[in-house]
């Protein structure tokens, strides 16, 4: 790259810009990184290595396309930092990356949008009841933030909002603690998350967590009851409902919100006749993913990545269990996915309907979220049920059929793919036809085998298993 008068642009589309050339600049001046060059149009922007300064200067990165942060950034002194990408495109934050402040005084400015720095949960939440544009605003979190020095909190710290973006630069806050038992109520870090203006939660981490609410509630880690747009956010920890209640690793109630390219590894469990997921107790999600182990009670309707609902490239891992009278999926308990795939224990009570993928589709008690059919879609967990239930290796009860979907026959312990309906295109493979080749339909622009990743079974490519 070549910098001059405080600007440094590409002489090539995979320009480098050595960090410590950065830094000296940014001791002396404003600093402007830009795609865009003399004769060249390079597309994004990665920062690949740790960078820091403590002057009051201005770091600028302006993007073609998008920003990767797979490092930290670090305004040790007053110094701002404006980000610009493509519209539409997020920035990135990969398991490295974050940025932090010092300074909350410090001005932020993603995509002509000033975001006020908070460094605690007590200030974003007075922020956001305060801000005159309903309970709104834009905030960023400055630093990672243990909230085990606010004890356990017996409602949810921010009750409402309505408008902007929470933004947490990949910073987290963990250790957060909340035991709200009132009927009824929508519990989580946000308890909920209006649709006034589409907000947004962006690359906000929560780290060991522990959110209970009771009977009739909607619980999430991060979010109770959502309308809002959830990406980028992952929660780890302990989240737990009462009977009737919906109950989710991320988000309670997902209403006409989205989870996208976030996951949960949250242990998730609900008491009788409740909605649980490991990423949400219903909704939608994208690009996403649930490791956590999923419990419920009788009559629930439990699944690895969402109870009641509708996924697309995403995939659940965590085993699965709920008592009689359940809908239980090692995906959904009740919906389908579509280019997504379970591999937990999935396991059920009497009179259940169990499935490896999902424990129902269709009829009429088809939920709202459901496609009537779940297709290139694959589970291979064993799965098991009580007196007088239907189990299948694929799915408990489909009423429409599917369309290239898959069991493992060699570890669902069952040549079953269907326990009762239509099982039309539900096709059972061992684990070595698995691994010797896509399944039919199975695009290899979406689905990729590799001998050293998921044990050799189908993944996404754009949704890779955590290493």
């Amino acid at each position: 790259m070549t910098c001059s008068g405080g600007t440094c642009s590409p002489t090539a589309a995979k320009a480098v810009l050595n960090v410590g050339d950065l830094e000296s600049l940014l001791a002396s001046g404003a600093v402007t990184v830009t795609t865009t060059g003399s004769g060249v149009q390079a597309g994004d922007i990665r920062v690949d290595a740790p960078l820091s300064w403590s002057s009051t200067n201005t770091l600028t990165l302006n993007a073609y396309q998008s920003i990767e942060i797979d490092q930290q950034i670090s305004a040790l002194g007053a110094g701002g930092i404006t980000l610009n990408t493509q519209p539409g495109v997020p920035l990135y934050f990969n398991r490295k990356g974050r940025i932090t402040f010092a300074d909350l005084a410090s001005p932020l400015t993603v995509n002509n949008t000033y975001y006020t720095l908070v460094n605690n949960i007590a200030t974003l939440a007075a922020d956001i009841a305060n801000n005159p544009r309903f309970p709104g605003g834009n905030y960023a979190l400055a630093n990672d933030y243990d909230a085990s020095i606010d004890g356990t909190y017996a409602s949810p710290p921010i009750a409402d909002y309505e408008t902007g973006t929470v933004l947490g630069l990949g910073n987290a806050i963990s250790n957060l603690a909340i035991d709200d038992p009132t009927p009824g109520a929508n519990v989580g870090l946000f308890a909920f998350i209006g649709e006034a203006e589409g907000p947004y939660v962006l690359s906000l981490k929560l780290a060991h967590v522990n959110v209970k609410g009771g009977d009739g509630s909607s619980v999430g880690g991060m979010v109770g009851y959502s309308y809002a747009h959830l990406q980028y956010v992952s929660v780890s920890g302990r989240v737990r409902g009462g009977a009737s209640s919906y109950v989710g690793g991320l988000v309670g109630q997902g209403e006409q919100g989205l989870i996208s390219n976030s996951n949960s590894s949250a242990m998730v469990s609900g008491s009788r006749a409740s909605f649980v997921g490991g990423l949400g107790g219903n909704g939608s999600a994208y690009a996403s993913y649930a490791t956590g182990k999923v419990r419920g009670g009788k009559n629930a309707t439990a699944g690895g990545l969402i109870g009641d609902g509708y996924a697309q490239d995403s995939f659940a891992t965590g085993s699965v269990s709920a008592g009689s009278g359940s809908y239980v999926g090692g995906f959904a308990g009740s919906g389908s996915g579509f280019n997504s795939y379970a591999t937990g224990m999935v396991t059920g009570g009497n009179d259940s309907l169990v499935g490896g993928f999902v424990g129902f589709v269709g009829g009429d008690d088809q939920p709202i979220y459901s496609d009537p059919t779940a297709f290139c879609s694959y589970s291979t967990g064993k799965t098991a049920g009580g007196t007088g239930s239907y189990v299948g290796g694929y799915a408990g009860e489909l009423a429409f059929g599917a369309s290239d979907a898959y069991w493992d026959t060699t570890t669902s312990g069952t040549n079953v793919g269907v326990g009762h309906g239509n099982a039309s295109g539900v096709t059972g493979l061992t684990t070595a036809q698995f691994q010797s080749g896509l399944p039919a339909g199975f695009s290899k622009k979406i689905w990729h085998e590799d001998s050293n990743i998921n044990g050799g079974l189908p993944y996404l490519r754009a949704n890779p298993p955590p290493s």
